[in-house]
This record gives structure tokens, C-alpha cells and sequence, in this order.
């Protein structure tokens, strides 16, 4: 009997039109089996139940019962939970979508890093230029934006107008008080 990772692939081509990149287990028993799936532009965690018939069968044995799909494109570091409710089962969720998985003896926090470490790989090869043109023009703005940075953080210029109120607050102070600039005068 082939791998059923080979059956998860072939459902991921046909559903989203992708290859999985990687696939993890979370939990396998007779009837179901929940699993973690990198793709090139985002990561699902997929609860599948096997057919009737599914030991006797070389292809299409699962069928999905829920999965929780979190693209690149709306994920932020950190927006993924993972926690064990009152029976024990695990529920991640994003945003609003959620899924609850069987109960198992590692910790709710590791599927939470293995999804967030996947994304943060994706979103670092997406980000990621190519070839040494476009390194070098990457490198090139980011001193552009250290240097405009480092530049409007000086305190030469907080210095100049710093002179320029207080020669303001004196001519001010001498404006409200017509009396004592005629007595400084005199001195």
C-alpha cells in the first residue's frame, strides 16, 4: 500500500491546484488522519477520514472533513493559536476560521511554530530577489533608508530650532512686559 501522503498530494493538486512542499502528521488512527501542509503560497491543517474501503485501495482513499487554509497573503507573525480545550483536543485558529484537532501528547505551542515557521519561510522567499542585479539594488535602498533614517534622527537640526525658540520666547517675554525691557535699557 502506497504512503497516504501520496493520497493528501493528489488532493491538494486537485482542490488547490498546488503541490504540497512538505507534509506533517498530527494524528493517524483507523479513521482519520489530521496533518499540516506546506504549499508554495500557504500552509492548511486538513482533518481527512479514510473510506470505507480504504485498506484495499491503492488511490483516492480519504476524503476531507474540515481544513483551516492560512495564506501568506493575510498572515501576520503571531496571528496563528493553538489551544488544548476541556477534552483535551487541540483547536488552531486564524482570524475567525478554526479547527479542532484529536487530542495528542505534544504540546498545542509545536503545531503553532511548525505552521509559523513554514510561513515565515515562505514569506522570506517571496521577499527574497533573485539574482545579483536586484540583491545589489536591495542592499542599495536599504542603506538608502538606514542613511534618510540616521539623517532625520541628527540633533543638529533639533539644535537650530531649539535657538530659534528660545530667541522667540525672550522677544515674547520682552513684548509682554513693556516695563522691565525699558529698565534693561536703561542699565
Amino acid at each position: 500500500m502506497q504512503p497516504i501522503n501520496d493520497d493528501i498530494a493528489e488532493w491538494c493538486d486537485e482542490t488547490w491546484g498546488q503541490d504540497p512542499l512538505e507534509i506533517l502528521e498530527w494524528f493517524e488512527d483507523d479513521n482519520t488522519v489530521q496533518v499540516f501542509i506546506k504549499l508554495p503560497r500557504s500552509v492548511l491543517i486538513a482533518d481527512f477520514m479514510f473510506k470505507e474501503n480504504a485498506i484495499n485501495m491503492t488511490r483516492d482513499r480519504v476524503d476531507i472533513k474540515h481544513h483551516l487554509h492560512i495564506p501568506i497573503d493575510i498572515w501576520n507573525p503571531g496571528s496563528i493559536q493553538a489551544t488544548r480545550i476541556n477534552d483535551g483536543r487541540v483547536r488552531f485558529r486564524h482570524r475567525n476560521s478554526d479547527i479542532i484537532l484529536a487530542a495528542k501528547m505534544r504540546a498545542p505551542e509545536w503545531g503553532k511554530h511548525v505552521l509559523e515557521d513554514w510561513l515565515m519561510s515562505l514569506r522570506g522567499e517571496q521577499l527574497r530577489p533573485k539574482d545579483r542585479n536586484q540583491r545589489l539594488a536591495s542592499i542599495k535602498r536599504t542603506k538608502e533608508i538606514v542613511s534618510r533614517n540616521i539623517h532625520s534622527a541628527s540633533l543638529a537640526g533639533v539644535k537650530d530650532d531649539l535657538h530659534l525658540v528660545s530667541q522667540r520666547i525672550s522677544s515674547a517675554e520682552t513684548g509682554l512686559n513693556p516695563f522691565e525691557s525699558k529698565i534693561q535699557e536703561a542699565e
